[in-house]
């Protein structure tokens, strides 16, 4: 976020200022900006709901777009299915010590950086999978990791936030764990159905279109131009 000065010049030259909220908790830092703001851009609809309750500022909820740019998908029914750890560091303790008890081959993406190399490793993936207890994140986060495994026409199994539950649906698109004990089983569940996997992979395949960035970027400029 610029400084509140240089924010409260742009206004006084006229031109509105639209803060995309993404990743963003620092309410404080939010605040101090609030009254420059013309418009909040939340990543999902709890999220625009409490960026304009909190910071008495008009809100509109837009999804970012999948990193599959290519539309490319994986191979169905490779066996045995490997499993994508697809996150920063953050919450990879928990999800590493929940996934010690599985025998299926893992990859992650905690050392690869780069739009090629994610690429290649979504490719790779069978599987996707995250736990993860945020606060901030259950409820105001993107919905970003479930419609990247869906874009690739992966099957995921996620702790439930309510970006995801905007875009996938449980047992179409994916699947939603409560608990760690549900993570495993339900990880297992898809790892012993080939059918499945592919069935699933097909309907998220299908739905994440919708987030091509072509379709987010017509969705931005129509908002923008509206104002």
């Amino acid at each position: 976020m610029p400084e509140p000065a240089m924010m409260e010049e742009i206004r006084r030259r006229g031109v509105k200022q639209i803060v995309d909220v993404l990743d963003e908790y620092r309410w404080r830092k939010l605040r101090r900006t609030a009254e420059f703001t013309d418009y909040y851009i939340g990543a999902n609809l709890t999220h625009a709901v409490f960026l304009q309750t909190r910071f008495g500022r008009p809100a509109v909820e837009l999804h970012h777009h999948h990193a599959n740019f290519d539309e490319l998908r994986i191979p169905v029914g490779r066996t045995p299915p490997t499993l994508g750890y697809i996150a920063g560091d953050a919450h990879w303790p928990l999800n590493r010590k929940l996934i010690s008890k599985l025998q299926y081959p893992l990859v992650t993406s905690i050392k690869r950086n780069g739009r090629e190399g994610l690429t290649d490793l979504y490719m790779s993936v069978d599987i996707g999978f995250e736990f993860r207890k945020d606060r901030n994140k259950r409820s105001l986060n993107t919905a970003n990791k479930v419609v990247n495994f869906m874009s690739f026409g992966i099957p995921s199994v996620l702790s439930q936030e309510t970006g995801y539950l905007e875009a996938a649906r449980h047992g179409e698109h994916c699947l939603y764990a409560q608990t760690p004990g549900e993570m495993l089983m339900l990880i297992r569940h898809l790892a012993e159905d080939a059918d499945l996997r592919a069935r699933m992979g097909e309907a998220g395949y299908e739905t994440a279109r919708a987030y091509h960035i072509h379709n987010i970027a017509r969705k931005y400029r129509e908002f923008l131009g509206g104002l």
